[in-house]
């Protein structure tokens, strides 16, 4: 029998009660770690068009909320369409498309509608790019993963 005077002595029960607890939050541990890569909080947007649209017709544009926020949707084809963050990446203003370019009237940012990226400063980071998927009727922006 070890001298629990002179060293540190645990029973039996109150070993298993710790292993227990270890084990567990390492569990939860690896269980919250993994739920994090499974799931996408962002929902697909489906937008309707109808013939009063600004998305009926090509050169059309209209802006939409998604759960990651604001997103601009161009025509820019029969079915043909592109879609990108709503927000100009240099101070998080709203963008509007000019027939050409995203543009951003806070500082004048310009963005390429075909892959998003900067035309003309200050911003210097590209917007972020979303799948869009459509017809006459509908179009359907890939937000999630």
């Amino acid at each position: 029998m070890k001298d629990c005077v002179t060293q540190t002595c645990i029973g039996r029960r109150e070993f298993l009660v710790k292993a227990g607890l270890v084990a567990g939050g390492a569990v939860l541990t690896v269980s919250a770690v993994g739920n994090v890569f499974a799931v996408s909080p962002f929902e697909d947007v489906v937008v309707a068009i109808s013939t009063d649209s600004p998305l009926a017709k090509v050169g059309g544009s209209q802006v939409v909320d998604s759960s990651a926020g604001k997103i601009i949707v161009i025509r820019i084809g029969e079915s043909k369409f592109a879609a990108y963050s709503a927000m100009c990446t240099h101070k998080r203003g709203p963008l509007s498309y000019d027939g050409k370019q995203l543009a951003c009237p806070k500082h004048g940012s310009k963005f390429d509608v075909a892959n998003g990226s900067v035309a003309n400063g200050p911003a210097e980071t590209p917007l972020a790019a979303y799948k869009a998927n459509g017809g006459a009727e509908s179009v359907t922006i890939v937000v999630g993963t």
